[in-house]
């Protein structure tokens, strides 16, 4: 029989969620009027964040509720070396950001990354394509991120419900990033990132205490045999791995992070310190979390349910409804950093790509508006999930690279580069992906990546080898991005 872990939702637990919520609202209101100083205010927080915040802030937006829930869960469901490959795999991709793009993309001076591959290659059909790809990318994976709120709500008030779970977060979500952008974005991704790192390990000591470090993997293993090592199909472990290796540099949420540091140098030690704590954190919880909850109940409804089954067994109330809170700032650290992507796609990087003319304050209102529709039409997709949220986030993940990496990636280095060699590969880069994915044709799911990237480099290699050479006014961004030395860059508004 399927076992649903039943939470505490006494006065001390709903408490730590009343709590945490009136913080992050406090924070959105105290930076309203600071996001509205400037669009590059609103989105990237004028690209001033210095490198401690930003190592927390990246951590908070890494982790996401596809770590949290989605990578214990995997380990539960195919087992804990499977879980540790995809958290090295995410690991590995936050070293080619660091190495790759996040220097150059900084120096741009520019607010979105769409944007930053405008001035790469001097074209506005790149800068279109690019935007809506974000666009599609950064609303998809929202829905993942509002089932972990769904969920988190019905555990800890379950008279709440799960469908009205996910719309009180939702507007909660909403609230406080159109109140403060990205200055309340990455201030609550600060202090997000400082709790799931704690919360993340916390229950290790009661665990330990228990049964020991051997005896929680011997109690994993009696109830699942494979659970130490991998049960997933190898193409997919493949497919999966290679998928987050090149995810940074395809999903929103991680460029227009790395475009708020304060410098170049911020931009790539961030995602270096990042890396330490994240590969401490997800492994640990990989075999010694999602393990207690094999020994303890290995037959969850859904292994997304492996962090509240060990709660339920060794904490009361009160860890309990700080888990809750812990749970919910690994899903606002993704969320709100989407809707600022998807809302400087929506009102910014569309509209100029089309020659629509909009004012500062006529973007920041669009953008407003963008992030409450957009949040609450992935809510509504939200409330019948189409599957764990590991794969979730791994599927969208994979669509973003396929279109993005090879014109983001490898254009940023590779000076021949030009404008139709970067649309192509992004046209059939993601345009393969879809079709393979929606039709079902690869044997093994979430393999689509191993065809898809390679068909979207070959196409931009393709393509830019049979058209002309870029012109010197065209390489004009390409030699912005590598200057030596790491002055930073003055984050260009619409009004200079």
């Amino acid at each position: 029989m399927q076992v649903t872990p039943e939470v505490s939702s006494g006065p001390e637990a709903i408490l730590m969620l009343v709590l945490y919520f009136i913080l992050v609202m406090a924070i959105g209101v105290y930076f309203f009027k600071k996001s509205r100083e400037s669009t590059g205010d609103f989105w990237i927080a004028g690209g001033n964040i210095p490198l401690y915040v930003q190592v927390f802030a990246y951590f908070a937006v890494t982790a996401s509720a596809g770590s949290f829930f989605g990578f214990g869960g995997f380990a539960y469901a195919f087992g804990a070396a499977f879980s540790t490959m995809v958290v090295v795999a995410v690991c590995a991709g936050g070293l080619m950001m660091m190495i790759t793009i996040a220097a150059p993309m900084r120096r741009s001076g520019v607010y979105t990354v769409p944007d930053y591959l405008k001035k790469r290659y001097q074209s506005t059909t790149v800068r279109l394509v690019a935007g809506i790809i974000f666009a599609v990318a950064s609303w998809a994976y929202l829905v993942p991120q509002l089932t972990a709120a769904g969920i988190t709500m019905e555990f800890v008030l379950p008279s709440l419900g799960y469908e009205l779970g996910i719309l009180v977060s939702v507007v909660i979500f909403a609230l406080y990033v159109s109140l403060g952008g990205m200055w309340a974005v990455t201030w609550t991704d600060f202090i997000q990132g400082i709790m799931m790192f704690i919360l993340t390990l916390l229950p290790l000591p009661i665990i330990f205490a228990d049964m020991g470090v051997g005896g929680t993997l011997s109690g994993a293993m009696a109830n699942d045999p494979t659970f130490a090592g991998n049960s997933a199909p190898y193409l997919m472990v493949l497919g999966i791995g290679f998928t987050w290796i090149l995810a940074f540099l395809g999903l929103p949420q991680f460029g227009q992070r790395a475009l708020a540091s304060a410098d170049a140098k911020t931009a790539r030690r961030g995602f270096m310190w990042m890396n330490l704590l994240y590969i401490s954190a997800f492994v640990l919880s990989a075999f010694f979390v999602a393990g207690a909850a094999m020994a303890l109940e290995p037959n969850l409804a859904t292994a997304d349910h492996f962090y509240y089954a060990v709660l339920v067994e060794y904490t009361g109330p009160i860890v309990q409804g700080l888990g809750a809170a812990g749970l919910l700032a690994a899903v606002m650290s993704s969320t709100d950093a989407l809707l600022v992507a998807l809302s400087a796609s929506v009102s910014h990087d569309i509209p100029e790509s089309l020659d629509v003319g909009l004012t500062e304050q006529q973007e920041t209102r669009l953008g407003t508006l963008v992030i409450w529709v957009g949040a609450f039409a992935a809510a509504y997709f939200a409330i019948s999930p189409p599957g764990i949220i590991g794969i979730m986030t791994t599927i969208i993940a994979g669509g973003a690279a396929s279109g993005l990496f090879p014109a983001l990636a490898i254009g940023t280095w590779w000076k021949r580069a030009n404008a139709p060699g970067a649309i192509a590969s992004m046209l059939v880069g993601g345009g393969s992906y879809v079709v393979l994915f929606l039709g079902g044709y690869m044997p093994v799911e979430q393999s689509e990546v191993l065809v898809t990237v390679p068909l979207g480099v070959i196409t931009f290699v393709a393509v830019t080898l049979a058209t002309r050479r870029p012109t010197g006014e065209e390489l004009q961004g390409f030699i912005q991005f590598h200057q030596t030395g790491d002055t930073p860059t003055k984050v260009v508004t619409d009004d200079d």
